[in-house]
């Protein structure tokens, strides 16, 4: 590996940040699909510094990556990656090449494999999401190399990776070319690609949108027109008394005009059946006397509360074993319009809904569920495999699973993809229509276009490089012949053997200055050393202050657990000498899961915050050293104390945070929060390590959470 150079680690580290930063923010795409484009920092680092400042550069740069995507496969498969470039670069292979063979070769088998066996994906989804990853990683080959290109401060770069073999112009020429032509290409695909898709995405929402509404516009009719139906028969039974022959006869009469009910059926005063539709169902009641309907929703609405009444789905009873929804109103006498003396109910043939389902025609693809406002089916499209009364169930795909529209998963819950694209409707007696179309089709338009964008740029490569190859030939070609005449022949005795007629302007006035502009090029490489050694002044600096940021936290301003270590020792001799003291306390905020939870990773924040403007307040002795020392860990070291009084400085400082009021900005929310306090303090001989008074601070810290929290648990160390 050789020795570690300062100015390469510097380097390594300052585009690994940069990387990590700009990873944090990957470009959304489709789907789960995003852009990355940070990893162009380890490019950068494997074509300037070689394999392993390379693979240090990518190991900062992908944390940004598994921030996002909680996802450890990227310190391997970009680790491989950046060595590979780096690897190939002290071959002397471009980068552009030696990433699309990598991609080719390596990293998409590698992608397929941890995809296939860690990772819930579906199997139809692996093959684009490989091709994009593919695509991607060319995407930062190629912009890393203009990069560098394009960078004056890279090209002087004094301790970057040389070449072993001079390359010819004409190499360079080509390459050149076939960068810009290929980030053109690329980029260019991408964004219409992406437009593309994003268009069709709309277009298959907007059309599940519209048949929503037109379903949930039929549906509501069909229950709006039956239920109009039992209003009136209601109130025609109301105005004319009928016998009990004749209102058997009129039941069924209304029955056959409205074959949307399975039965009909009329009850008294007592949820007795006196009638019911098709007439058959009287002679199966008389074998069940004790039949009675007055338990039942559609009776105690209709009878008792005296409204017209639909039911949500339920299990009939009597006349058969189906699922129903009731239709039910009052009826009354005449001379007794405020009291019914029954009620006349319809119970639904719920497989009529099948006959809205085939109203749908925007879309062969689309199925529909209704539930009721128990959120049980009505009724299912039969390819769902739903049956009615069951609740219906579903869940929501992964949160990194990105869609512009509401997607859920029916059979398959545990899947990071989704299986429908849905939109629902709420009728108006609070029943939900779902629409759902299959997420499958969409994926595999976005599959086709990736691999024809794959194979297009596979073929634009070969005939970019061809093409590239033979310009660069045509334009190098007078400069070799200057090179080699300028070498050979006396001052301007070959500029009719250097260059032709056909020559370009600029080449034969390159050929005219040769001479004259050697003491230029000189002033010129004074120049840029000068530039050089400055930028390199500016590392420098840049590593100080990064050095800085090193020793303390980023949120609270604190030191961190490294400073502590490192300071502690020093600490430690002195209150040895001196025969003093050294108090060690670890806090630790009680619940702080719950306020993260509650109120969110801001809250949790501004919390971290204000304990720490506290502990400054109270321990601001220029001896103290306060560091935060874990997620919601805060550690004090305090040499030099007053052994009589810490503790109740301790105390003082838990009741005051403890009587904080902390309020988020944003929603005005406000909430307290408390600690639990280990505290130790012994002579400074006690130990020579922080972790031996850290530990014995811990087990205060055990025992005051033990106590119910918000305690103070405080122990003098015995010498060893």
């Amino acid at each position: 590996m050789g020795k570690i150079e300062k100015n390469k680690l510097v380097l390594a580290s300052v585009l690994g940040f940069i990387g990590l930063v700009i990873n944090l923010y990957p470009i959304h795409l489709f789907a789960n699909i995003q852009l990355i484009l940070g990893n162009i920092s380890y490019v950068v680092a494997a074509i300037l510094l070689g394999p392993w400042y390379a693979l240090y550069t990518a190991a900062i740069t992908v944390t940004g990556l598994m921030i996002v995507w909680d996802s450890p496969h990227v310190y391997f498969l970009f680790g491989v990656e950046a060595l590979f470039l780096g690897f190939a670069r002290r071959r002397d292979i471009y980068a552009l090449y030696a990433s699309f063979g990598f991609w080719l070769f390596v990293g998409m088998p590698l992608f397929y494999l941890y995809i296939f066996l860690f990772t819930d994906l579906p199997s139809s989804h692996i093959a684009f999401v490989i091709l994009k990853q593919g695509i991607n990683g060319l995407v930062y080959a190629c912009i890393g190399s203009l990069l560098i290109i394009l960078t004056p401060s890279f090209w002087h770069f004094k301790s970057k990776l040389k070449d072993q073999r001079r390359r010819t112009f004409n190499a360079q020429l080509t390459y050149t070319f076939t960068l810009v032509i290929t980030v053109a290409l690329l980029l260019a695909a991408l964004l219409f690609n992406n437009q593309f898709i994003e268009r069709q995405q709309a277009l298959l929402y907007h059309n599940i949108e519209n048949s929503a509404d037109h379903l949930g516009l039929s549906t509501q009719a069909y229950l709006n027109y039956h239920r109009q139906a039992i209003k009136n028969a209601a109130a025609w039974l109301s105005l004319n008394q009928h016998s009990a022959a004749d209102e058997q006869i009129l039941l069924s009469q209304l029955h056959g005009n409205y074959p949307g009910f399975i039965t009909m059926l009329l009850a008294d005063r007592r949820g007795s059946i006196i009638g019911a539709s098709p007439a058959s169902l009287l002679s199966s009641l008389e074998n069940l006397p004790a039949f009675n309907i007055r338990d039942r929703n559609y009776f105690v609405e209709a009878f008792i509360n005296q409204r017209n009444y639909t039911s949500p789905v339920f299990l009939g009873k009597g006349f058969g074993q189906d699922p129903i929804v009731a239709i039910s109103a009052p009826i009354y006498r005449s001379d007794t319009p405020h009291q019914p003396i029954g009620i006349i109910e319809g119970s639904l043939d719920l497989k009529e809904f099948k006959v809205i389902d085939h109203i749908n025609t925007s879309s062969d693809n689309q199925s529909i569920v209704l539930v009721d406002n128990h959120h049980r089916v009505i009724y299912a499209t039969d390819n769902l495999n739903i049956p009615p009364l069951s609740e219906f169930t579903y869940t929501l795909p992964s949160r990194n699973y990105i869609t512009p529209f509401p997607t859920l998963n029916i059979a398959h819950s545990d899947n990071m993809a989704p299986e429908y694209v849905y939109a629902n409707i709420t009728l108006e007696n609070g029943w939900q229509l779902f629409v759902l179309n299959p997420f499958r089709p969409l994926v595999e338009l976005v599959e086709g276009m990736y691999l024809a964008t794959f194979a297009i740029l596979f073929l634009a490569l070969l005939i970019t490089i061809y093409i590239s190859h033979v310009i660069s030939g045509r334009l190098t070609l007078p400069l070799e012949n200057i090179a080699s005449k300028f070498s050979t022949a006396p001052e301007n005795a070959h500029v009719e053997y250097a260059i032709d007629a056909e020559s370009p302007q600029e080449i034969y006035s390159l050929f005219q200055r040769l001479q004259q502009s050697k003491s230029q090029l000189i002033g010129y490489q004074l120049e840029l050393e000068e530039k050089v050694a400055l930028r390199t002044l500016e590392l420098e600096r840049a590593n100080n202050k990064l050095q800085a940021l090193a020793e303390k936290d980023s949120l609270t301003g604190l030191y961190n657990r490294r400073y502590a270590e490192n300071q502690f020792p020093a600490i430690q001799e002195l209150c040895q000498r001196s025969d003093e003291v050294i108090a060690i306390a670890l806090l630790d905020l009680d619940k702080f899961k719950f306020i993260n939870d509650t109120y969110g990773h801001d809250g949790g924040d501004l919390t971290l915050k204000r304990v720490a403007e506290l502990l400054c307040q109270e321990f601001k002795r220029e001896s103290d050293i306060i560091v935060r020392y874990g997620g919601e860990e805060f550690l004090l070291i305090m040499p030099l104390c007053n052994a009589l009084k810490i503790e109740g400085h301790l105390e003082r400082f838990r009741h005051k945070l403890q009587e904080i009021i902390i309020e988020q900005p944003k929603d005005r929310v406000q909430f307290q929060v408390t600690t639990s306090i280990g505290a130790v303090i012994g002579n400074g001989s006690f130990g020579a390590s922080l972790d031996e008074w850290v530990k014995q601070a811990d087990i205060n810290l055990y025992k005051a959470k033990s106590a119910g929290r918000n305690h103070l648990i405080f122990t003098t160390l015995e010498d060893s």
